[in-house]
């Protein structure tokens, strides 16, 4: 359940989580135009995955264990603050 602006005025915090997972869902569901593409054009299809690939092969190795670390970090805290009912 995501916070409401009258019991979290931070809408950096109470906005985070769903932001996330719109992003997580724009990736998803970017495989259909990708799937049509590929269907039509398997040679763009191809170089559009190349780049894509290209891209997050450039990003350094460091950064995913950031935002992994993170990422698990929040979860991890976030489920022991509601363990221990400091937290809805």
């Amino acid at each position: 359940m995501t916070q409401k602006h009258e019991d979290n005025p931070d809408l950096w915090t109470a906005r985070a989580r769903p932001a996330f997972l719109y992003v997580m869902y724009a990736l998803l569901l970017w495989s259909v135009p990708m799937g049509l593409i590929a269907g039509i054009r398997p040679q763009m299809a191809a170089a559009i995955i190349a780049g894509m690939r290209a891209y997050l092969n450039a990003l350094p190795e460091p950064l995913y264990a950031l935002f992994g670390t993170g990422y698990l970090g929040y979860t991890a805290a976030r489920a022991w603050g509601k363990a221990k009912g400091v937290e809805r």
